[in-house]
């Protein structure tokens, strides 16, 4: 329990660091570093947010139950991932419009800024079974999504919110009880994401940098 306290510790540190960062996004370097800080900031506040409202007093009582524990750093990774793998394709999808490049090639690199963010964002406590399926997941929603959609609106947010609502460690009569609560409260963590992208990426250069 007290490794869990440390990686939330630094979870947290390195997330508020990331956040007063304000500098352009002008290469593939602190792309990759924007979208899995951010990835890591919505999954966090998310599920630390809502199993806060909903057990109250008792929310500081069920870090230090070592039988929620392990399912609360499930739903950590489970909802993490489904974060990068929306934020990935959000960028990758505003990136690549109006762009030359085939949809492999953007399949590709999308996998690529995917599979980056794992390699800095993992730790000891991540389930491997978990990050196996987060990673085929992903190639396989690289390859079917239509890039030119992905970047309208909140049309690649889609997997984050059901991943919160679906797979938080409460029980079954309050995930359904807190569906449509929970699934607004994760697209609205989102909005501010979207646009601080908007302001900062430099398409030209982005791509210039592939």
């Amino acid at each position: 329990m007290k490794d869990f306290f440390l990686d939330l510790y630094r979870d947290l540190i390195r997330i508020i660091h990331a956040r007063l960062d304000n500098s352009k996004l002008e290469g593939t370097e602190n792309l990759i570093e924007f979208i899995h800080s951010r990835a890591a900031y919505v999954a966090q506040t998310s599920l630390y947010g809502y199993l806060k409202t909903r057990m109250g007093r008792q929310y500081v009582d069920i870090f230090k139950d070592e039988f929620f524990a392990p399912s609360l750093n499930k739903a950590k990774w489970e909802l993490y991932f489904a974060c990068l793998s929306d934020l990935t394709v959000y960028a990758i999808s505003n990136i690549v419009t109006k762009s030359n490049l085939t949809d492999e090639e953007i399949s590709n690199k999308a996998k690529f800024i995917f599979d980056a963010c794992v390699a800095r964002t993992l730790d000891d406590n991540c389930p491997p079974v978990i990050m196996t399926q987060a990673k085929n997941s992903f190639m396989n929603r690289s390859q079917i999504t239509i890039w030119a959609n992905a970047a309208i609106g909140e049309n690649a947010f889609s997997l984050s919110p059901e991943t919160l609502a679906n797979s938080s460690p409460v029980t079954e009569e309050f995930q359904e009880l807190d569906r449509e609560i929970v699934l607004n409260s994760v697209r609205f963590r989102w909005n501010n994401i979207r646009e601080e992208f908007q302001k900062r990426y430099n398409r030209e250069k982005i791509l210039d940098s592939w």
